[in-house]
């Protein structure tokens, strides 16, 4: 008899929405810090599907770089992640 593993099956076929607690977290965290507002706008500067509404593409985005992150921890993932945001993102023209 074949068992089957279905948290291996369901990795390898995950849907484009999927988002893991870690990455809910991280997420939850980012847009908590930066004051991410709701919206549609987010999601082109992630490179993320622009179905997405900013709350969500900032999931998927984090899910995507923690599915190539092996062995993180969730608070420097965050640092990291919020470093690399900074990066993506056009800087207003406020600022000295």
């Amino acid at each position: 008899m074949k068992i089957i593993d279905y948290d291996k099956l369901f990795a390898e076929f995950k849907p484009n929405g999927y988002v893991s607690e870690d990455a809910n977290t991280i997420a939850n965290m980012l847009i908590y810090d930066l004051c991410i507002q709701p919206g549609s706008n987010l999601a082109r500067f992630l490179g993320v599907k622009p179905c997405f509404d900013n709350h969500m593409a900032m999931r998927i985005w984090v899910q995507k770089r923690l599915d190539v992150s092996l062995g993180y921890v969730v608070e420097d993932m965050c640092s990291q992640l919020q470093s690399e945001l900074y990066e993506l993102l056009p800087q207003s023209g406020y600022g000295y």
